[in-house]
């Protein structure tokens, strides 16, 4: 199915917009044969009937020791101003809410537990609209520890993805404006408990379930069947799916490709975490699903982004690089080195605008449709650490297209494909821009073809 369908690799083929209400040129360097880029009306053309919204979509969290060792205030007191202004902010919590002591005491055995006051706080700091709930470390406290978890999300009134009490693929609404919803269905590909544990997250025989599509055949009609089930999307008019998935530390695979193109039959936008690295947005051509009469579909041929890998959001990885140090993927006896990898230090904020054109109202409120436009764009920021476990977030690189003032910045542009095209592409905007992206499909490098490993490398020891 894939081969017949086209992708495009988009690194440098938007513009930036200036703040709003100013509309800035287009760049003659923009290829025209590859992304159309459109601007939003100013405010003073705007028709008043006439709505955006918009989602920044975050990837991991991750409660290391030393995470939880800092104030989460200050973790995010520089957060860019889009963060907080944004009609809708999703997050992938990865760990399932508990107390560590109920975690296995076999330190080789790489688990996660966010304490209930930490994930509270979280909560209200980051100003979360959601949390994905659904990745490989959701089942670490066990069947009961995914339950609590979907407890402690309804008594925060936290809203969880991707993990339920009998649908983990309900679809959650995280922004709605002018009567416009935009809703996220979030899974992963694989947990890393197996058995009896396993199981019981899947089946719910503590009370909840979480999402999983296993990658390959029966992972990809699963995400059909699921993505396009009769009422799935009912009262939502843009869509995003939220995919758990790919190697750690490495770019892109295709099988991950391959479900965010099936995702891209029934979605306006596909964003995907776990590498723990950032990676480039691809954008695809979305398929018909194979059910003509799928419920709630969407018509195929659009063009719906996919971000490849958001990477980390907060984390404790890659504490032992330094600016003196390589800016490789590095490795420590053959295996991919989290520790000492800068990329693991840079994460990437998803931004989406759905747009609608004035519509007819119904009882007071728009008929429901997609969106007629769906911008994309996206920021980068970087963890700055100081010791002994201080853990700051901060803007990357503060400069329009200069990197000269930023010498990490500077130095990120010098690495490896596909890593350091992120800092030379007009589509990642500057702190103050808003998303302008608009791309159409033309055949692009292919990904990596390797197969998919039945596991991930041995687990590295928190540091």
């Amino acid at each position: 199915m894939r081969r017949s369908l086209s992708l495009v690799l988009l690194v440098g083929a938007c513009r930036r917009e200036a703040p709003p209400g100013d509309v800035a040129p287009v760049a003659s360097s923009a290829p025209a044969s590859s992304v159309s880029v459109s601007a939003v009306p100013s405010a003073s053309s705007k028709k008043p009937e006439a709505t955006s919204v918009d989602v920044v979509l975050a990837g991991d969290a991750i409660p290391q020791v030393k995470v939880l060792g800092n104030d989460l205030t200050q973790i995010f007191a520089r957060m860019p101003a889009y963060w907080g202004a944004a009609d809708g902010r999703v997050l992938n919590l990865e760990a399932p809410v508990g107390e560590r002591k109920g975690l296995p005491s076999d330190k080789s055995i790489l688990a996660y537990a966010a304490p209930p006051a930490w994930f509270d706080k979280l909560w209200s700091v980051a100003r979360a609209s959601a949390f994905v709930a659904a990745n490989n470390h959701a089942c670490d406290l066990g069947p009961e520890g995914l339950a609590a978890t979907v407890a402690q999300g309804d008594k925060a009134q936290a809203k969880l993805v991707g993990a339920h009490p009998t649908d983990p693929w309900t679809r959650v609404e995280v922004a709605r404006k002018n009567g416009r919803s935009v809703c996220v269905v979030a899974w992963t590909t694989f947990l890393n408990d197996k058995g009896k544990k396993q199981k019981g997250c899947l089946e719910g025989s503590a009370g909840a379930k979480v999402a999983r599509a296993e990658l390959g055949k029966a992972g990809l009609e699963l995400v059909h069947q699921e993505l396009g089930k009769k009422d799935r999307w009912q009262g939502c008019d843009a869509r995003i799916a939220f995919i758990h998935a790919g190697r750690e530390y490495k770019p892109q695979i295709r099988p991950v490709m391959d479900q965010a193109l099936a995702a891209a039959a029934h979605v306006d936008a596909v964003v995907v975490s776990h590498p723990h690295v950032p990676d480039l947005v691809e954008v695809v051509t979305s398929p018909a699903p194979p059910d003509p009469n799928a419920g709630d579909g969407r018509a195929a041929g659009r063009p719906v982004p996919v971000f490849r890998s958001l990477g980390n959001f907060v984390s404790n990885q890659g504490i032992a690089w330094t600016p003196g140090m390589s800016v490789e993927l590095l490795e420590h006896e053959g295996l991919p080195d989290p520790i000492r990898t800068v990329w693991t230090r840079v994460a990437m904020l998803a931004r989406l605008r759905f747009a609608w054109d004035p519509a007819e109202l119904v009882d007071g409120g728009p008929v429901s449709a997609p969106p007629k436009h769906v911008f994309w764009g996206y920021g980068l920021l970087f963890t700055e650490r100081e010791a002994p476990i201080t853990i700051r977030l901060r803007p990357l690189p503060l400069g329009p297209l200069d990197l000269s003032g930023d010498p990490i910045a500077q130095k990120l542009a010098k690495g490896p494909k596909p890593f350091s095209d992120l800092l030379k592409s007009p589509c990642l905007l500057l702190e103050n821009a808003t998303p302008v992206c608009e791309a159409t499909t033309k055949p692009s490098p292919a990904l990596e073809p390797s197969a998919v490993p039945s596991a991930d490398p041995p687990p590295v020891p928190e540091p």
